[in-house]
């Protein structure tokens, strides 16, 4: 599954992407059979982990589904490996009704009585006379629940006057539709049945073997078995689909199928065609093909992203299909890396699967990596080795926080496997791993990941797995390296200082954990950092490596005849921390290095200024001067990566008196650029320009309210509400977030009306995004009524409170809706708005705020509640040490931005030149 939290409003997708979660229970209890029940002290349920006495080989499961209705029925059949004599069987299954539960061994059918752990997600299945050592068949009859809250597990969307069925299992809620050994090391064969109504078409994993008619006039599909797969993998859809076929794909020419709602398939163009090509440059990567039967790539309204199931990846709707003339670069792009992601999984997860759940950055993390690894030769104008620098300069900024996951935490409860799917194992075992490679060499990496994949093919796998295979090639052991930033959390700041005296010149290199102001670091620590230092040798660069392994490290530059003219300590930004010059090094870069950097490394170090402002080791001041001067670059990436600093003159930084000043800063630094690029596109421009242009426009209309921008904006929404196409594709999310910043109740009106009777669910989207936008406290209230209005989606309309709780003047609107409406929202009532599980993410409410009396209220708020929402401790800790870094910025260097503001009002402002 993809991470998909960049660029911005990180905590808010976050949330969004985990929505689904608890469905409603059952009306009844689960109901036993008559076989007398061993006593209870015999009868101690799992806490965390199913015991390993009984294990499964395989699966048959028949489902009865109609997508109009809530409940299904299923029948699964579970073959049993019995190691250890015993009288219980556990499995996972949660808001299941059984109905009749048989064990048979030895021939012999016996009723197995059903017990329900009062905690957690157990079902026992007893028998008066214990099972032997061998083989064993439990067959269980049973019901379900497909949900209309949520996201997970099995659940129900209406698309277009259509009824359907779609599921997501990852990480634990397979057993919300079948009961099952729902742990990742359980990887065994699967076979499904669908019985469905007349009209609906059901889809799984592996293809079709058969269809047949049903006397009730519906249609039975029949598929067939799989290779071994972890419960989490499995996935079916059941509803009026149609197909749109693709080239087949891979060495093995497997048929390719986009999936869409009913027709759609028009849509599903683009995903199409680069599908099959994304496969096969993966393939030529790997040099082992894709191990499945079929890949099919179905459209899931409201799903959270994609998730890589084989033979059956699931993907947003939003992100896999667009109207020809709706299309966008920004949406073909988005699509393609996420299906790099996706098919990269087929080999780390799906064809290689972690043992256990503190693994799974041996899934996400090397699906992460290896997505502009694949990118940046399949298409190299797409600047995937920038955005890899960009990606780990935000993961860079996940792992400063104390309370921040390691890349392997402990799983020691639910609490933590909800955790783990975070930035610190997408983002920043991303990053590692591209650490690694240019420490160790490209091919030598890729060889190690080649004996990896082949040594455990269709198996589990753990770190210390790959790690030997790595060190296999490598010739070297790499888990001294690897393991510190694998198994400790945060990211060290290293200092490098040039010493030219006599003899050679050198960088000496010091480390120390990079921390944020509010965090206090508890106790010393150090990593073992490969470093390469770039530097100047007369007009050439020359580059000198080493591992950092202590405290301090001499560099020889060796090929400097004299004293460097600059020095760089990160060679293409490729090491996972943050640097710091010290002394004549700074100055040298500052005066003669700068132009001097590749384009990667002029992004990182941007990064890193950015840094350590924010650790108070930089004037804020000096940080926003050099981002205003890079913001007139000609490199749309290096206009990016200043926006990336302007947290550092946040709104919530100053008082309102300052507000305007603001405003004009990023007017006058944005605004020409912006005006200049205008909102329609013009024939033959770059690529680059039209990813730029709704960036620079939004920014300065937006936050600048350039008068030009703003008026147009509006003119141009007020249009697009009659006319969709009165505005380019690329643009609707820029016009609409301006007009609706700047907007009037005349303007919220006209959108309330048009999203309430809108029908197409993108169109919807755009409509809900631009009432996300608005920032008139008193509109705000009125638009956040459309989360418990009937007829509107909460799994659409709740985004609204987490984009309101961005902006200093409706968060507490925000943070008031929330604590206010707290039990409809999520409470333990059936009729709760969102699932229990959403609890967990609530807190992210508050994670703009900057002051004291609001972090008490956040803390006074959610602490009791935390506790009993899922992943909600962390979460909230981590919430609330984000407030307490923006408290201590503000503290530290509010002064210092104000005084920018004041002195920039001189600044001449530098002609503009064409994009790259």
């Amino acid at each position: 599954m993809p991470n998909l939290l960049r660029p911005v409003a990180l905590a808010t997708v976050a949330l969004l992407s985990a929505c689904g979660a608890r469905q409603t229970p059952p009306a009844t209890e689960p109901v036993a059979t008559t076989a007398a029940a061993p006593s209870t002290a015999a009868l101690t349920p799992p806490t965390l982990r199913l015991p390993k006495d009984v294990r499964p080989k395989g699966y048959a499961v028949e489902l009865t589904l109609d997508p109009k209705a809530s409940a299904f029925q299923g029948v699964a059949e579970i073959g049993l490996d019995v190691s250890k004599p015993t009288s219980v069987v556990w499995l996972h299954g949660k808001n299941l009704t059984v109905k009749q539960a048989t064990l048979t061994q030895g021939g012999t059918p016996r009723e197995a009585t059903v017990h329900r752990s009062e905690a957690g997600d157990f079902l026992g299945f007893s028998v008066t006379e214990p099972l032997t050592l061998g083989t064993a068949k439990l067959r269980i009859v049973y019901e379900g629940i497909a949900s209309e809250k949520e996201t997970d597990g099995a659940f129900r969307v209406n698309e277009g006057g259509d009824w359907y069925v779609f599921t997501q299992f990852e990480p634990i809620d397979a057993r919300r539709v079948f009961p099952c050994f729902d742990e990742p090391e359980f990887k065994v064969p699967w076979q499904f049945t669908f019985h469905v109504p007349a009209g609906n078409v059901a889809v799984t994993n592996t293809p079709q073997l058969g269809e047949e008619a049903r006397p009730d006039g519906g249609r039975t599909y029949r598929f067939g078995r799989t290779q071994p797969l972890p419960s989490y993998l499995i996935a079916f859809g059941v509803g009026p689909f149609d197909f749109l076929e693709a080239a087949d794909s891979g060495q093995k020419k497997v048929k390719t199928r986009i999936i869409t709602p009913r027709g759609r398939t028009a849509e599903g163009a683009y995903a199409a065609k680069v599908t099959p090509e994304i496969l096969a440059a993966l393939e030529e990567y790997f040099g082992i093909p894709y191990a499945y039967e079929k890949l099919d790539v179905i459209a899931v309204p409201l799903l959270g992203g994609a998730m890589e199931h084989p033979g059956l990846v699931t993907f947003n709707s939003r992100l896999i299909l667009s109207k020809p003339e709706e299309d966008s670069i920004g949406r073909q792009r988005a699509f393609a890396d996420t299906q790099v992601h996706e098919l990269g999984h087929q080999w780390f997860g799906n064809l290689v699967t972690l043992a256990w759940w503190d693994d799974l950055w041996l899934n996400e993390s090397f699906a992460s990596w290896v997505t502009p690894r694949i990118v940046e030769s399949w298409q190299p104008t797409w600047d995937a080795p920038v955005e890899r620098v960009q990606d780990r300069s935000r993961s860079l900024d996940s792992d400063s926080l104390l309370s921040a996951r390691r890349i392997r935490q402990p799983i020691d409860s639910a609490n933590d496997i909800h955790n783990a799917f975070d930035g610190i194992t997408y983002g920043k075992g991303s990053a590692v791993l591209s650490m690694t490679e240019e420490w160790l060499g490209r091919e030598v990496f890729r060889k190690g990941i080649q004996r990896y994949m082949k040594r455990h093919a269709h198996g589990n796998a753990t770190a210390k797995d790959f790690l030997d295979a790595l060190s296999a090639e490598a010739g070297q052991d790499v888990t001294g390296v690897l393991s510190t930033f694998l198994d400790q959390g945060g990211a060290p700041l290293v200092t490098a200082t040039l010493e030219c005296g006599a003899g050679q010149p050198k960088v000496v290199l010091t480390q120390q954990r990079y921390l944020r102001l509010g965090s206090k670091a508890p106790q010393p620590q150090t990593w073992k950092v490969p470093v390469c230092v770039k530097y100047a040798v007369g007009n050439k660069d020359a580059k000198a490596c080493t591992v950092l392994e202590g405290e301090r490290a001499e560099v020889a530059l060796t090929e400097a005849k004299t004293c460097p003219a600059w020095v760089f300590p990160n060679a293409e930004g490729a090491g996972f921390f943050r640097i710091q010059l010290a002394g004549e090094a700074a100055k040298k870069l500052t005066k003669t290095g700068m132009a001097k950097l590749s384009r990667t490394e002029r992004v990182a170090l941007l990064g890193d200024v950015r840094a350590l402002a924010l650790a108070g080791a930089l004037p804020a001041s000096e940080a926003l001067a050099l981002a205003e001067r890079a913001a007139h670059d000609p490199d749309r990436a290096i206009v990016e990566s200043t926006m990336e600093m302007l947290d550092l003159v946040s709104s919530r930084l100053l008082p309102e008196a300052r507000q305007a000043d603001r405003a004009r800063f990023l007017r006058e630094t944005y605004g020409p650029r912006a005006r200049e690029l205008g909102f329609t596109p013009r024939k033959g421009e770059s690529e680059d320009t039209r990813l730029l242009r709704p960036r620079v426009i939004r920014l300065a209309g937006r936050d600048g309210a350039d008068p030009k921008l703003v008026a147009e904006a509006k003119g141009l929404a007020d249009k697009w509400l009659s006319n969709p196409a009165a505005v380019d594709p690329e643009l609707v999310d820029a016009v609409l977030s301006i007009a609706a910043a700047h907007g009037d109740a005349a303007f919220q009106q006209k959108l309330l009306t048009a999203v309430r009777a809108e029908k197409d669910r993108s169109r919807r989207g755009e409509m809900i995004f631009a009432l996300s936008g608005f920032t008139d406290p008193e509109l705000v209230k009125q638009n956040l009524g459309l989360i418990f209005e009937k007829g509107m989606d909460p799994r659409e309309t709740m985004w609204m409170a987490f984009a309101a709780s961005q902006h200093v003047k409706t968060q507490g609107v925000a943070f008031d809706f929330v604590t206010k409406n707290y039990d409809k929202l999520v409470g333990d009532s059936p009729d709760a708005l969102l699932p229990q599980d959403a609890a967990g993410r609530l807190s992210f409410v508050g994670r703009s705020f900057c002051g004291e009396e609001q972090r008490k209220a956040l803390a006074d708020f959610f602490t009791p509640r935390a506790e009993k929402a899922p992943g909600g401790p962390r979460t909230l800790a981590q919430v609330l040490e984000s407030v307490d870094q923006c408290v201590a910025l503000k503290a530290a260097q509010a002064k210092s931005v104000e005084s920018f503001l004041d002195g920039r009002v001189t600044h001449p402002q530098p002609k503009l030149q064409k994009t790259r």
